[in-house]
């Protein structure tokens, strides 16, 4: 059976739970000598020995002092354990996000997992911090009181064995309807985050079309659920606290009559009896913290076994090749001077429904190649390919001459940049959002960057210049701005593979003209891979390839293709009437 992530990270500090197990040991040793000394006492007082108090009050004094520093030092060693252990398993998380298979991400939403990351980590604190340390400090104290009890009079200790086994029985019961409920109650949660996160980033969109009312109820809505299953829990929570004390105070009567029964007969003297009832009321509250601990405690564990879902899922297919194989290194000249092969590829996001259908193509080094097609042909699948988001179902892929699973995934993606027509642009400043093409570069770098996307004049006229914050997603910046500035990134990036997701679609005609100029620069001297939706942006490639239906319907210059009269000619006239069209509405 694979070990939980949570449990690896707790073995790894048990150093410091092991030192607070010790010190509770300590603690309730303390306590039990300190009774014993007084109960000593009173039967000596009893038998009409002289008693002189100053001959144990200072055993007693140093037996109080080692139980405030015993105290202590299990509660630094239980925070320490609790940090400790935090901090790797957040660690742990953290660094698992950026190793999941994107497929993840495709199937669990943002806000789930924004959850899981945040929400249920914290409560791992509540967990480690005080329900596994008053757990086991109370297990520790348990044994240590019973062990003197024993001594006292077997029969006490078997009375009390005897009656309350039956708590756990009835926190067994109850346990399983809470955590149920827990578990529905973090699910429901993040139905409302993800509620809550489409309002904010949508808010444009609610606002335009009016559909405040619509999303409120569903907010509304969720909230409810949330509140009813809250309450069902809290009142099942509060019943098990008043059956609790009934079940404390019943064996603690019993027992305690029991031992009176016990002093009666002689079989225990007086002063045992007050040992044994002040041993008791600390074994009772220590034995019935235990089941309810438990209660808490796995309540808790639901969280974990949220966050255990992302630890267990499949991390990216990596290998361990850095670098792509030689020129001359292996096979013909021809095949050394492939960037790019794809062969035979076959690829689904859902099983039953292909995108790519035995898909083979070649990219020379330093040539450009445009893909053109209707919209679900597979163009932008082939760059998540590329890219090393999925892996095909069948064929292979090789980048620079090596197969692509034996490429380490983040060396691989070193010697791609990709400029979408989707630009994600962080809620920081526009030097940082550029510096991500290369966290290394100086702001000389930087400028000189944002200088060949054609973008710098516009930033040094900002009241803050490369520090100006661009807001969510970029949203202080228009579109074309936001365009410059990813491809500023690219240039930083400086990779020999240039990805083009259309990043001039949706722009107007003079910011177009910018973009252009600024990717004419870029794409020297690299292999140029575009996705085309204007087919006037193409023109210059060295090869078309028209996708229908996820294989290569045609292939050629774009010279060639209108030769052939075929898809692609249709598709180049079909536009050129709409640009028309166009035009002439405009005048």
């Amino acid at each position: 059976m694979k070990r939980s992530y949570f449990v690896r990270c707790c073995l790894k500090y048990g150093g410091y739970f092991v030192a607070e197990l010790l010190l509770a040991y300590i603690l309730a040793k303390a306590v039990v000598q300190g009774n014993t000394i007084i109960g000593d006492a009173i039967d000596d007082m009893l038998s009409g020995q002289r008693v002189n108090p100053g001959a144990f009050m200072g055993v007693l004094l140093g037996l109080t002092g080692i139980g405030f520093v015993a105290a202590f030092l299990k509660s630094v060693f239980a925070s320490k354990f609790s940090i400790k252990v935090q901090s790797a398993y957040k660690n742990m998380v953290a660094g698992k996000l950026y190793r999941l298979e994107y497929r993840y991400f495709d199937k669990n939403g943002s806000a789930s997992v924004i959850n899981k990351v945040n929400t249920d980590i914290a409560e791992t604190d509540t967990l480690l911090s005080q329900n596994v340390p008053e757990i086991c400090t109370n297990l520790v104290a348990m044994v240590t009181y019973a062990i003197y009890i024993g001594q006292i009079h077997m029969g006490l200790l078997f009375l009390m064995v005897v009656c309350y086994p039956f708590i756990f029985w009835f926190t067994n019961k109850v346990v399983k309807k809470i955590q149920s409920l827990r578990k529905v109650f973090r699910q429901k949660s993040d139905i409302i985050t993800e509620i809550s996160q489409d309002c904010i980033s949508g808010i444009l969109v609610l606002r335009a079309f009016g559909a405040e009312d619509y999303f409120q109820k569903k907010l509304n809505a969720a909230a409810d659920d949330v509140v009813a299953n809250e309450a069902k829990r809290v009142r099942i929570t509060n019943n098990v606290l008043i059956i609790r004390r009934l079940l404390q105070w019943m064996p603690n009567i019993i027992c305690s009559v029991y031992a009176y029964v016990m002093v009666l007969q002689g079989n225990i003297s007086l002063g045992e009896l007050v040992v044994f009832l002040m041993l008791l009321q600390r074994f009772v509250d220590a034995f019935v913290g235990v089941p309810f601990n438990l209660v808490d405690a796995r309540e808790c564990m639901v969280c974990v076994g949220r966050v255990e879902e992302i630890l267990n899922q499949p991390d990216e297919t990596s290998g361990t090749a850095t670098e792509g194989i030689p020129k001359g290194g292996v096979g013909d000249e021809k095949e050394s001077s492939e960037v790019i092969s794809f062969r035979d590829v076959s690829f689904s996001y859902v099983e039953g429904k292909e995108v790519l259908k035995q898909l083979s193509f070649r990219v020379k080094e330093n040539t450009s190649v445009a893909f053109v097609g209707d919209s679900g042909g597979g163009k932008s699948t082939i760059f998540h390919l590329l890219c090393g988001f999925y892996r095909p179902d069948q064929g292979g892929y090789q980048l620079l001459g090596r197969d692509f699973n034996e490429w380490d995934i983040s060396a691989a993606r070193e010697k791609m940049a990709l400029v979408s027509q989707n630009v994600f642009l962080f809620p920081t400043t526009i030097r940082e959002n550029v510096r991500y093409g290369n966290v290394k570069a100086t702001d000389e770098d930087i400028t000189e960057a944002c200088k060949k996307a054609r973008i710098h004049d516009f930033i040094v006229n900002l009241p803050e210049g490369y520090d100006s914050i661009v807001g969510e997603r970029g949203i202080l910046l228009s579109g074309g701005e936001r365009q410059r500035i990813s491809i500023a990134r690219a240039f930083l990036k400086n990779a020999p593979i240039l990805l083009l997701d259309e990043p001039t679609s949706a722009i107007d005609v003079e910011t177009e003209s910018l973009i252009q100029e600024a990717l004419e620069g870029l794409s020297d001297n690299r292999t140029c891979i575009t996705i085309a939706h204007r087919l006037s942006t193409i023109q210059k490639a060295d090869e078309i390839m028209v996708l229908k239906d996820g294989t290569i319907a045609e292939s050629g210059t774009h010279k060639e293709l209108l030769e052939k009269g075929g898809i692609y000619a249709a598709m180049y006239g079909k536009e050129g009437e709409e640009e028309e069209h166009e035009a002439v509405e405009y005048v």
